[in-house]
């Protein structure tokens, strides 16, 4: 049978299935079945294309940390600083795609099959934007941002002034 050539890669729509589920049900509803329903695939596509459901999760964390990459890439300085215009980019990326802030940093990787390795990798990635920007600890930048973030995701008003404001002080 010939491909449709109106059809995405049998990958590409299963990725972008995930990325819906993640959006719109978070890590909890990241299941097997929910992507293939939101790609219009069959299960037999995800070991397919995959090999197993461990790769396909491996695959979406992946695109979930190049889209942050992305962010970080088109990031621009706030009151002339390189350093406060990344925080500023992950903050919105972390608020504005909380499925995907939630699988790169928050959630068990191994309960989804994921070698935790990538987690590592996108942190010293992250590091590598602070670096350049002339951080001499990105790292410990990196646990602060995270650290502020899990604050304003699990509180409904901020302590002192804005989330935003309160954040961009803190890391200043």
């Amino acid at each position: 049978m010939a491909r449709r050539t109106d059809q995405p890669d049998i990958r590409e729509r299963l990725l972008s299935g995930a990325a819906e589920v993640l959006a719109a049900d978070g890590v909890e509803g990241l299941t097997v079945r929910r992507v293939v329903e939101a790609a219009g695939r069959s299960t037999m596509c995800v070991y397919t294309k995959f090999g197993s459901r461990g790769g396909l999760m491996s695959a979406v964390y992946e695109q979930a940390a190049n889209s942050l990459y992305g962010v970080l890439d088109r990031a621009r300085p706030v009151e002339g600083s390189t350093t406060l215009g990344l925080t500023a980019a992950y903050r919105r990326f972390a608020l504005t795609n909380p499925g995907a802030y939630a699988l790169l940093f928050d959630q068990s990787l191994a309960a989804l099959d994921i070698d935790e390795a990538l987690r590592a990798d996108a942190i010293t990635r992250i590091a590598t934007y602070f670096t350049a920007a002339g951080e001499a600890e990105p790292l410990r930048l990196w646990a602060s941002m995270h650290g502020l973030l899990t604050l304003e995701r699990s509180l409904p008003t901020s302590p002192v002034g804005t989330w935003k404001d309160f954040y961009l002080r803190a890391l200043t």
